[in-house]
């Protein structure tokens, strides 16, 4: 995603760099790029004062930021609620065994072994759900920040060749695009060795 985009970024850069604005619009408005959207709210600015430009392409980023983790809030949920689901599971085997015991009138492990297995099938239950949840919420999470901050330091990179060529002054010549510079997940090491 942000390879394309640092791709976008350099052919737009290229357009900029000879001066042509509305041929580096369409370009952005032919591209699935998910940065295509702020260049194209920034050049739709380009006639007017300064920070106009600067203003609308923050905008549009923002709403790119919003929509990449607008439904992380799911997966957060079910990670802190499903501990008190099992919570909820383990009351109800308790509760049935107490309920077997009084049925039976006598006690031991024969009585309520149905009940103690049903609320420790829930525990387990309700911890296992809880611990994926999580786990894959902070996945998720990381993965749209680190997008996030990449696509800002594209959007920032764009606008200085924007402004640059706003203003008349000599636009640096365009980049070409750099890999991710930014791991996704970082390497995990492995325990030392007793012996």
């Amino acid at each position: 995603m942000v390879q394309g985009a640092r791709e976008l970024a350099s052919e737009v850069g290229k357009i900029l760099y000879h001066g042509d604005v509305p041929a580096a619009r369409t370009l952005c408005e032919r591209s699935s790029s998910p940065v295509a959207d702020i260049f194209i709210a920034a050049l739709n600015k380009v006639n007017r004062p300064g920070e106009s430009v600067r203003k609308a392409a923050e905008r549009e980023r923002q709403r790119f930021s919003l929509r990449a983790k607008r439904r992380l809030w799911v997966i957060g949920t079910v990670g802190a609620l499903a501990p008190f689901i099992g919570l909820f599971g383990t009351v109800l085997g308790i509760i049935r065994s107490f309920r077997d015991i009084a049925a039976s009138g006598a006690g031991g492990f024969a009585v309520v072994a149905q009940g103690v297995s049903e609320a420790l099938w829930a525990t387990g239950g309700g911890i296992l759900v809880a611990v994926t949840s999580v786990a894959i919420y902070n996945l998720f999470q990381n993965r749209g920040n680190l997008v996030t901050i990449e696509v800002k330091l594209v959007v920032d990179e764009f606008l200085e060749q924007l402004e640059a060529r706003v203003s008349g002054a000599a636009a640096p010549p365009p980049r070409e695009p750099e890999p991710a510079s930014v791991p996704m997940m970082a390497p995990v090491a492995p325990a030392p060795s007793e012996g």
